[in-house]
């Protein structure tokens, strides 16, 4: 349990240090820093530059008692206010990178010409993900085909259950081929199976003048091609597939 906590307040920005301080300042309740250091296992001459950065941070707070400062750990409660703080943070930053974007890709498409992009790493199959969903966004059709299975429904159940629901809400159009045995959950596409042995190795999905084809053996690769013609080319392959596939 104890490792679990440590590993949750890490995630919210603590360091190593803070963390031994807060747990140690839980447990002991109001205590001077003798005891903390012992407990936290933290060196004396950290132990208050670490105490003052739980105090900003809103997780600690000291008394002073006969001229001595005592310290104790604030209301767990407090944690959510961090987030929150956060939260709003990551917000404001946020709206300010939304005004340079416009200027931000239009100095990209200047710059670039290259047709395909690689991403190597598991954000990859997200991008295309998401990407799929904003071009579907302007009524175009989603088309996906390749492995027998849905591998986002194995290596993403979170992400693909948000897709899901933001595709039925916008009434995205969806065809997917699978390999036969396989039960999607996807209630709001059209789905057909092909014989196991027929579906490649590799997901496929076609969307607006893109094509993703996306590895998800280790490491993921991901490959992004913008071109009209390639696209165009898939759709037809897809096509001919889904007229032998079955329902």
């Amino acid at each position: 349990m104890v490792s679990q906590i440590s590993a949750a307040l890490e995630k919210i920005g603590l360091t190593g240090g803070e963390i031994e301080v807060y747990l140690a300042l839980l447990e002991l309740g109001l205590s001077s820093t003798g005891k903390i250091t012992r407990i936290a296992g933290i060196s004396s001459s950290k132990v208050y530059e670490v105490l003052q950065r739980l105090i900003n941070k809103g997780l600690a707070s000291y008394v002073v008692q006969n001229g001595i400062k005592h310290y104790s750990a604030t209301p767990a409660v407090r944690l959510m206010d961090l987030l929150d703080g956060k939260k709003a943070e990551i917000d404001s930053v946020k709206e300010e990178i939304d005004k340079f974007l416009p200027e931000l890709e239009l100095k990209r498409q200047k710059q670039t010409s290259a047709e395909a992009i690689v991403y190597r790493g598991k954000q990859g199959p997200l991008i295309a993900l998401q990407e799929t969903l904003d071009v579907a966004k302007t009524g175009e059709e989603i088309l996906g085909f390749g492995t027998d299975e849905d591998d986002y429904l194995i290596h993403y159940p979170a992400q693909l259950k948000a897709y899901i629901k933001e595709q039925l809400k916008y009434k995205v159009k969806v065809r997917l081929i699978f390999g036969e045995g396989f039960k999607s959950p996807n209630s709001g596409a059209s789905i057909r199976y092909l014989t196991k042995g027929l579906t490649a190795p590799i997901r496929t999905m076609i969307y607006g003048e893109k094509v993703a084809i996306v590895d998800f053996n280790t490491p993921f690769t991901t490959i992004i091609i913008e071109k009209k013609e390639v696209a165009e080319s898939y759709r037809k392959h897809f096509d001919l597939l889904w007229k032998i596939a079955k329902k």
